[in-house]
């Protein structure tokens, strides 16, 4: 065995929307992996508040031989430096990354961060594996790695076929109680076999599209349950693609009677993928909340990014879903190809059309290995450099990083701040509904307590306020 002891580390991403909203999935099925073949691993979360001094005393103690660390783009620099630093601490320990950075951009990320040994492209757990073995690092597919000054991809490596024989998350060394949310993330495919234009789909994570099964998925709400979770959230962007499978697990899941079980689709989903029988059952089983993937409000601009459904169909799925007393989230882009500041109004329009929980609009982000940043960038519509802006700029920003001749960057800004209220006001009325019945006009005070600016960044960031205003809530509507 050549490295006995991995430590595995989850970056901070200082200056980010979110806190740690859940433990992570993709470090959470390396652990799994690791543990299955008797290879000791330790964890430092650092998004959830672990500290660089405490990433170093880990090192000291844990003395590890291989640090494993997960990559998303969006301040991606701030990885670098943890990454350096751990170097720093120990010059001999070998680190190797993973996730959707390394994924999309690949070698040059081992050139852009020289304390880096490895990178392992789309799905780590084979490659790793082999790694800590002992393997001849030029003999690992999908795997990244240095001959000297020259750095070598050595091709991918054929997917997962049954995602049933990788072991399911069970976080044990990971810091549970830490996280903002009381929830647990689960992965029940992978793969995307869409085209959306905006995607790195089959750089970041394949074109492929495969499952686990509903016994495989039940295991894993059964193992958490008993823990003491009630609420589940499927994390992959294709949770309703295969729907007998999801009529059989709903099936499933009704029949294990679990108490207090809360199912959502926080990722969102195709609204061509689901129709009144597939969520009469999701609803039946416990899932509660759904977000679509809505994208536009009308077919032209659906048309542009190749998304593969259209207006009647989206509006139908909204009816339905909603119809059947689900909390509805849908999600808007906002900059797409050929879209103007009236096309940004038709999506406004959808979303205060309906009683929805919630409508989160984007600004759009050109990614590498997308049509959508070859096309950006052909036609030199860019305002900010590539390496800024991938750093820096949010999809939950209100600044664009390109313009084009049907929208200028000073009416995408104006969009932005626009879309940024309507949200706000959708949420204010979906909450003052909900709590009007027990609260009278008293509701719209609270209501707009709860929409605030800062409220709302304290909940995204706080377990502790998260969970108290949820009992309280809770203690109104009962």
């Amino acid at each position: 065995m050549k490295y006995k002891k991995v430590l595995l580390v989850f970056p901070d991403y200082k200056g980010g929307h979110f806190g740690a909203l859940r433990p992570p999935a993709g470090l959470g099925y390396i652990a799994e992996t690791l543990k299955a073949h008797n290879i000791e691993y330790d964890v430092v979360d650092m998004a959830a508040g672990a500290s660089m001094e405490e990433l170093k005393e880990k090192i000291d103690s844990f003395r590890p031989d291989l640090a494993g660390i997960s990559l998303m783009t969006f301040m991606y620099r701030r990885s670098y430096e943890i990454i350096s630093f751990i170097k720093k601490v120990n010059p001999s320990l070998h680190i190797i990354a993973g996730g959707p950075h390394i994924s999309t951009l690949r070698e040059n990320v081992l050139s852009e961060c020289p304390a880096m040994d490895y990178g392992a492209v789309l799905e780590g757990e084979q490659a790793i594996l082999e790694l800590c073995r002992g393997a001849d690092p030029s003999s690992i597919k999908g795997l990244i790695h240095k001959s000297g000054d020259t750095i070598i991809f050595n091709s991918e490596r054929a997917f997962i076929e049954d995602l049933d024989k990788v072991p399911f998350p069970k976080f044990e060394k990971f810091p549970l109680n830490k996280y903002v949310t009381e929830e647990i993330g689960i992965v029940s495919s992978r793969g995307c076999p869409y085209g959306c234009i905006y995607c790195p789909v089959k750089a970041a994570i394949g074109r492929q599209w495969r499952k686990r099964s509903a016994d495989n998925i039940i295991a894993e709400i059964q193992y958490w349950h008993n823990k003491g979770y009630r609420q589940f959230s499927m994390l992959d962007d294709n949770f309703t693609f295969d729907r007998d499978r999801v009529i059989e697990l709903c099936s499933r899941i009704r029949d294990m009677n679990l108490n207090g079980l809360e199912l959502n689709c926080n990722n969102g989903v195709r609204a061509d993928k689901v129709n009144y029988e597939i969520l009469k059952h999701m609803k039946e089983a416990g899932f509660a909340y759904l977000a679509f993937g809505v994208e536009s409000g009308n077919d032209r601009v659906l048309k542009n990014i190749n998304k593969g459904v259209k207006m009647d169909v989206i509006e139908k799925a909204i009816q339905d879903a909603i119809s059947l007393g689900f909390k509805v989230t849908l999600f808007f882009i906002v900059g797409s190809p050929g879209e103007t500041i009236h096309d940004v109004r038709d999506s406004v329009n959808l979303a205060m059309k309906y009683p929805v929980f919630d409508a989160r609009f984007y600004n759009l982000i050109p990614f590498p290995q997308s049509k959508l940043y070859d096309w950006v960038k052909g036609n030199g519509y860019f305002t900010v450099d590539a390496e800024t802006y991938l750093n820096n700029s949010s999809q939950w920003g209100d600044t664009p990083v390109f313009e084009t001749p049907d929208f200028s960057g000073e009416e995408r800004i104006k969009a932005l701040r626009l879309v940024r209220d309507v949200r706000k006001k959708i949420r204010y009325n979906s909450m003052k509904s909900s709590l009007a019945p027990k609260l009278g006009p008293a509701a719209a005070v609270a209501a707009k307590v709860y929409v605030n600016d800062w409220v709302q960044d304290k909940l995204m960031k706080s377990g502790a306020l998260r969970r108290n205003l949820k009992k309280a809530f809770m203690r109104v509507s009962h």
